[in-house]
């Protein structure tokens, strides 16, 4: 059975199972491995069942959006439908009001390249906005390819979104940047940790839960 194993300053063994099926089992520090593997094995019933679930549901998900004339795409909450136009240079995308247009021609690396930036705009934007809610303010902020999480804070305070998360709703956006820039001088999930994101989003709970279900958003676009 794959797992990741994290080690950190916690007294408990727990695991961890995103909407993407990426397990983690936390751990102390100088608990001995076997000790964790036996943990692994006697929790093995549920991690499969779990995994199962997430398999089932990712099954029903919604599939991923095709670059197709008169298609509707939804990015950073704004719904823009799609327009290909044979008379624009070669690999053209752009936004235009409410229309994605893009050249017959647009690679689908050259569509990631433009996702990826419009998406880091969007999360610049959004952790300017809440940096100064939250009192914290990251190092940098870039774009990550991850397939199993939506963010990460560095111990250097740089904050990594997955890009692919510009197709979640805004408020998901939101929850996800909140989350990391309270990592920001408190790299764990503590009770203060999450004191720290409900004086922002006093309604987290109800969005993580949410998050949850859009795992299959991990799985769009692989090249």
């Amino acid at each position: 059975m794959q797992y990741e194993l994290m080690r950190s300053r916690r007294r408990t063994l727990a695991i961890t199972i995103d909407g993407g099926g990426r397990c983690v089992v936390r751990a102390p520090l100088e608990m001995p491995l076997e000790e964790i593997k036996s943990f692994v094995a006697e929790k093995s019933g549920w991690i499969k069942a779990k995994l199962l679930e997430i398999k089932t549901k990712n099954g029903l998900a919604p599939e991923e959006p095709q670059l197709a004339d008169g298609a509707v795409w939804t990015l950073g909450g704004k719904a823009l439908r799609v327009r290909r136009d044979y008379y624009v240079r070669r690999g053209y995308i752009c936004i235009n009001g409410d229309e994605l247009v893009a050249s017959h021609t647009v690679t689908q690396r050259g569509l990631i390249r433009f996702l990826r930036s419009l998406a880091l705009e969007e999360f610049e934007r959004r952790a300017a906005h809440f940096s100064k809610l939250t009192g914290t303010v990251p190092a940098d902020i870039k774009t990550s390819d991850a397939g199993a999480r939506w963010g990460s804070c560095s111990a250097k305070n740089v904050l990594n979104f997955s890009w692919r998360l510009i197709f979640a709703p805004p408020v998901l956006i939101d929850y996800v940047i909140v989350h990391e820039l309270c990592h920001i001088g408190c790299m764990n999930h503590s009770q203060d940790f999450w004191r720290r994101v409900a004086a922002v989003l006093p309604d987290f709970a109800r969005r993580r839960r949410e998050l949850k279900h859009r795992g299959y958003l991990l799985k769009w676009f692989r090249e």
